[in-house]
């Protein structure tokens, strides 16, 4: 059966946000789980931390696959591989280094999926509508984010963590089918990649990403932006457990917070790339969203108590990580088709690095002092540095439009 572009389209807006939905509901079940069975700041650290440990390592290759093989059977196989170790998870649910080892394969293979999947989209779409299609992809990923952050509280509060393992992996073999229907076979590539190899490499892929101001600056902003998100994500259930609210179902509630401040997010994306594309001040796209996303961080320990007003910091915070996301996927989008997987997996191995230092670093310091106060002192060592850079940017603008 062969689809047209925008048949396949209409399957990949329905590939996406399912493995999201699964992926979100196992994920904050077992985050959850990590913290309760230890209840230790740094053990949980280390579990989070164990999910990015792939991504450093390997991260960059993953890029190089999807440029060299088949974008449609590397999703397929990753999302089919994923639907089985969420069902082995099962058997490990009780074992803290099991399920931590698990999570380590679990990461490494998904690593393979969104710079296939994210490819492939420019091969479907023209440029000019890309922006559009890059904001319908947000808005379906929260809503279903939403709903899986609905399906993983719904799990704690009864304890089926089983039950939502089994939900992802049905999710991920419903993705496979949609992936392998609509996403397009990159085989022209495959015939040609020993002409392309050796110029392509990852090594000059790197090289490109900083030869080229626009996507350099892009990537440094996206990886503060996660930097100071690592903070929040890193050090929440530790303050909520130090709070007099109940930990475990208020932090289910604070991830579908996360999730709508997503969707908000996203659907605003499509007019913050409208306001900073193509201006000499588009790296601000970036770190004004860094910037008020620091400012909340400093607060959201002092509000925590205050269930709504915590709240409302928290979704603030997700409202500023969606916003600028779709400024970088627009510029690597419009990447040569044979590099494109590679700019991807590199930028995403860049913001990851120092995600995963800061959720390696951070729980040791909780030894010393408490989750609430690292988080509010580390959110102004942010602050103070993004501050630094914005008024750099500005300063380097002025003198050179003079």
């Amino acid at each position: 059966m062969t689809l047209d572009n925008k048949k396949k389209l209409k399957f990949l807006y329905l590939s996406e946000p399912l493995s999201k939905l699964g992926e979100m509901a196992q994920g904050i079940t077992l985050a959850t789980f990590a913290y309760s069975s230890t209840d230790s700041p740094t053990l949980f650290g280390l579990f989070l931390f164990a999910k990015f440990i792939p991504e450093i390592i390997l991260g960059p290759f993953s890029g190089y696959l999807a440029d060299k093989f088949s974008r449609k059977y590397i999703t397929v196989t990753v999302s089919l591989t994923l639907s089985f170790l969420s069902l082995v998870m099962i058997q490990a649910k009780e074992n803290y280094l099991h399920m931590t080892t698990l999570i380590i394969l679990y990461s490494t293979v998904q690593l393979l999926y969104r710079p296939a999947f994210a490819s492939s989209i420019p091969n479907l779409v023209k440029e000019q509508d890309l922006p559009k299609v890059n904001r319908n992809f947000s808005v379906l990923q929260s809503i279903s984010q939403i709903l899986g952050a609905s399906i993983a509280t719904f799990g704690i509060l009864n304890s089926q963590i089983i039950g939502v393992l089994i939900f992802n992996s049905i999710t991920f073999i419903i993705a496979a089918i949609t992936c392998y229907l609509s996403i397009p076979n990159n085989k022209a590539l495959d015939k040609n990649f020993k002409e392309v190899n050796q110029q392509y490499s990852i090594i000059f892929s790197l090289k490109y990403i900083f030869k080229y101001n626009n996507i350099k600056n892009l990537v440094i902003g996206s990886t503060l932006l996660w930097g100071v998100l690592a903070l929040s994500d890193t050090l929440l259930v530790p303050v909520l457990g130090e709070s007099k609210i109940d930990g475990e179902q208020s932090y289910g509630i604070y991830r579908i917070i996360s999730t709508i401040g997503m969707l908000i997010g996203g659907f605003l994306s499509l007019y913050w790339v409208k306001l900073f594309y193509k201006k000499k001040y588009q790296s601000l796209g970036f770190y004004i969203p860094v910037l008020l996303l620091s400012i909340f961080s400093i607060f959201l320990p002092l509000l925590l108590e205050k269930l709504w007003l915590g709240l409302f910091l928290y979704l603030a915070i997700w409202v500023c990580m969606e916003l600028p996301t779709n400024l970088l996927h627009y510029e690597i989008q419009q990447v040569p088709d044979n590099i494109r997987g590679k700019i991807f997996s590199i930028s995403d191995a860049i913001d990851g690095v120092l995600f995963s230092v800061i959720t390696l670093c951070l729980p040791f310091l909780t030894m010393f002092t408490s989750s609430s106060i690292l988080l509010g002192y580390s959110s102004v060592l942010f602050f103070i540095i993004n501050l630094i850079i914005i008024i750099f940017i500005i300063h380097k603008s002025n003198k050179e439009s003079i």
